[in-house]
């Protein structure tokens, strides 16, 4: 990637992060493009932060380029391509993020597990299949 594609990443993350305060709201299709395009560069270190800012971004169109991503050689990229996927919670993910389980790398492995958590927790798509209302049903009065 040239300097100048470096600087305008760098930009655009800085615009990500500055305006994500709370709940952002959805980017120009252009800029996941762009990002996603990024996830292909030949640093390392550019790949993970694009990775990463794709997660904050939380755009289900970004999950096919961060799963194609998950095949990187660098462990570190892989455990943030896997950290956005579960910020993006798209049941898309689930196959991937499950043959990630078997990744030769323990941290991988653990980010694949909380990522797959993430996923399947309330709000991610899937209902609780056990809800309980009242956690505590038979609660003893304070001793006071």
């Amino acid at each position: 990637m040239q300097t100048s594609a470096k600087i305008l990443a760098a930009f655009i993350l800085v615009m990500v992060v500055s305006s994500g305060r709370g709940e952002a709201q959805a980017p120009p299709a252009a800029t996941v493009t762009a990002l996603a395009e990024a996830l292909k560069d030949s640093d390392a270190d550019v790949r993970r932060q694009e990775a990463w800012a794709l997660g904050r971004i939380r755009s289900e169109q970004s999950v096919d380029a961060l799963l194609a991503a998950l095949r990187d050689t660098d462990q570190d990229v892989r455990k943030q391509v896997i950290w956005a996927l579960g910020r993006i919670r798209s049941p898309k993910a689930v196959d991937a993020l499950t043959a990630a389980l078997k990744d030769a790398n323990n941290e991988v492995r653990r980010s694949a597990a909380q990522a797959l958590a993430q996923i399947y927790s309330t709000g991610g798509g899937y209902p609780n299949p056990n809800p309980n209302p009242n956690p505590n049903p038979n609660p003893r009065p304070r001793p006071f």
